[in-house]
């Protein structure tokens, strides 16, 4: 069988790296992305350094990968243009996300990354991904392992997600279902963009009664089942602004971007 193709078809997948704190794990997992045809490697305020001699002789023939690394201050920068997020955490905690195996979990982000970006989001090697960031995904990736083990290298777990998602590439090598549909799905901007704007108006209203984030929570996983498109996100920001102006805000600022 022919290799397939790169894993970076269509819109593809982002590889976030959030406070990796190891220049080794960077430069490592920069070396099995190439491997597996990944290419868009982006770290959030990285305590390790992509640029350092470590990184770089972990990185070996991915070192144009390595340099070409992006950095950002948030996650939610980092992942602005994508349109699903999957957390790779073991933190299931009170407010959990839908949370599969590598294996069986792959074959859908593959299916999603031919209509939209998805971002795979790796949490610092000492106490993972913070409820916050966790907030900002749709899904949760668990790799299984023996009860009370030590939790997996940030390296090695990377590569197990990357390989699983090779491997499910090869099983559906010219499948339909890749090419996608036609409706466009919104950006995670556009969506955060969408719950930022709910919140303010619902706190002129005096709905706000309890946390901010517990709210924000709430909506954002209620428009993530609803799975609006980009026209709907924009009709529901449209009603918005026209709901700012009976409140006597004629201008509003749009609240957009």
């Amino acid at each position: 069988m022919d290799a397939p193709a790169s894993l970076q078809q269509g819109p593809g997948f982002a590889v976030v790296l959030v406070r990796p704190q190891g220049s080794g794990n960077i430069g490592a997992i920069a070396r099995s992305m190439a491997h597996f045809g990944l290419e868009r490697l982006r770290l959030v305020a990285p305590r390790g350094e992509a640029a350092s001699l470590e990184a770089r002789q972990m990185a070996m023939t991915a070192q144009p990968l390595l340099a070409r690394a992006e950095h950002f201050a948030t996650l939610r920068e980092a992942t602005g243009d994508c349109g699903w997020l999957v957390a790779t955490s073991r933190r299931l905690g009170q407010n959990r996300l839908p949370t599969l195996e590598p294996r069986e979990g792959t074959p859908g982000l593959l299916r999603r990354a031919a209509r939209t970006r998805v971002a795979l989001v790796f949490g610092p090697e000492d106490k993972g991904l913070r409820t916050d960031e966790m907030d900002l995904c749709q899904e949760r990736l668990l790799i299984p392992a023996l009860p009370g083990a030590d939790s997996l290298n940030l390296a090695q777990a990377a590569l197990l997600v990357f390989w699983e998602l090779y491997r499910a590439k090869t099983g559906m090598e010219g499948e339909a279902a890749l090419a996608g549909e036609d409706t466009e799905i919104p950006s995670r901007e556009e969506v955060e963009g969408l719950v930022d704007h709910l919140l303010a108006t619902l706190e002129e209203v005096g709905f706000l009664h309890y946390e901010p984030e517990q709210v924000a929570r709430t909506f954002r996983r209620m428009i993530d089942r609803a799975g609006p498109d980009r026209r709907e996100v924009r009709m529901l920001r449209g009603a918005l602004r026209q709901l700012g102006w009976k409140l006597g805000r004629p201008a509003d600022r749009d609240r957009e971007e």
